[in-house]
């Protein structure tokens, strides 16, 4: 299976920003002079656990998207999210059992996506609020009442189109989203028609 590029290159950000976790980490202990072997097996195994954890999660995704059914789609996310935990569970419980390893690393790594995207989604708002964009100089004109009857048609089906991309989500994006909170895109719908069903059968 071909992985999307953006997808593969979400991931490469995802190891990046991670190595960025782990490095902030081994400081931490060098700083309270705690730095051994042990927090060394301990930064690499959670280092590999949440680039793992990461990547498979896309995987995943992207198989339930190239099912195209949506009772086989919540299918593979739901035994994808169980395989993961397990995997995830199981390494941290070797992290406490085995004194060789630090579980701190290990149990730290677990966040490291969530503070990734976190970061990343900080440093965009930043960008924007710092550089924001400039105004439309079509909007100026129309301002001053000198805008061109011909182009405002124009100008009005390319919003109409921006509009309708905008609403549009990623399926990347929308799967991972409900991929958390679980349940797959539809199955509310099905559920508010049910739920309508009974009341008018009830008031029959």
């Amino acid at each position: 299976m071909k992985l999307d590029p953006e997808v593969l290159g979400e991931n490469r950000k995802m190891a990046v920003g991670c190595l960025c976790c782990s490095i902030a980490m081994a400081a931490g202990f060098l700083v309270a002079r705690r730095f051994d072997l042990s927090v060394l097996f301990g930064l690499i195994i959670g280092y590999l656990l949440a680039v793992g954890n990461f990547f498979f999660m896309s995987v995943g995704i992207t198989r339930a998207l190239a099912t195209g059914d949506e009772a086989a789609a919540k299918a593979k996310m739901r035994s994808s999210y169980i395989a993961r935990t397990i995997v995830m569970l199981a390494v941290m419980a070797l992290s406490l059992a085995v004194d060789r390893i630090h579980w701190l690393p290990v149990l730290a790594s677990v966040f490291y996506p969530r503070i990734v995207l976190t970061a990343r989604n900080l440093w965009s708002w930043y960008q924007a609020k710092k550089h924001p964009a400039p105004p439309d100089e079509t909007d100026d004109a129309s301002d001053s009442g000198e805008a061109d009857p011909d182009a405002l048609p124009a100008r009005s089906l390319s919003l109409e189109d921006e509009e309708e991309e905008d609403e549009r989500p990623d399926e990347f994006e929308k799967f991972v989203g409900h991929f958390a909170k679980g349940p797959v895109p539809g199955e509310e719908k099905k559920k508010d028609a049910a739920g309508d069903e009974k009341q008018n059968g009830g008031k029959e």
